[in-house]
């Protein structure tokens, strides 16, 4: 390999450079420190543009997890809701099984006979309970003349009354069953 080429003159020959001297300018102060400041300003202003639009992208992250959160929370309270509904339903199905079983007309004979001592009539009577402002019949006036109240046709009569009133709360209490359904 060889070496660059030098060119090599005697120190004599070679031109000497006149003598620099150090010039001192005007003094920029002015004009500097406003440089500085308008490029301090604008990095302020370009700090605080995304801080502003870093906490407006936080502020919509969080709205959006809240919402979703809500969201999500609702959907359980509406799975709890029908599963309580399925079993409310459920149980109200239980309750009309068991109140048709009970109901049955053979059962409320067979507890009627054995518990109360009660068994099906010889025969039926009616009871008129038409208003009571109409005059009543002859037969009836004659037969409360003879008896006001007192011996066998005055205990009779409140048996038939107490009678007429259990009917009625009977019927009334089906009714009110019946209408439940």
């Amino acid at each position: 390999m060889g070496l660059p080429a030098l060119r090599h003159e005697p120190p004599a020959q070679r031109a000497r450079r006149p003598h620099l001297r150090v010039v001192k300018s005007k003094p920029r102060v002015a004009r500097r420190p406003r440089v500085v400041a308008h490029t301090n300003a604008s990095v302020f202003q370009a700090y605080v543009f995304f801080a502003v639009v870093v906490a407006l992208v936080c502020t919509l992250g969080l709205g959006r997890v809240w919402l979703s959160v809500q969201a999500a929370q609702a959907s359980i309270d509406s799975t709890k809701l029908r599963r309580d509904i399925k079993l409310e339903q459920y149980q109200g199905d239980m309750l009309e099984v068991q109140q048709s079983a009970l109901a049955t007309p053979s059962r409320i004979q067979a507890i009627a006979g054995g518990t109360m001592g009660m068994a099906p009539a010889a025969s039926v009577s009616y009871l008129d309970l038409r208003d009571t402002s109409a005059p009543p019949p002859k037969d009836i006036v004659a037969a409360s003349a003879a008896a006001p109240g007192s011996g066998f046709a005055g205990a009779l009569g409140k048996v038939m009354e107490a009678a007429a009133s259990e009917a009625r709360v009977l019927l009334v209490g089906d009714v009110g069953l019946a209408s439940s359904r």
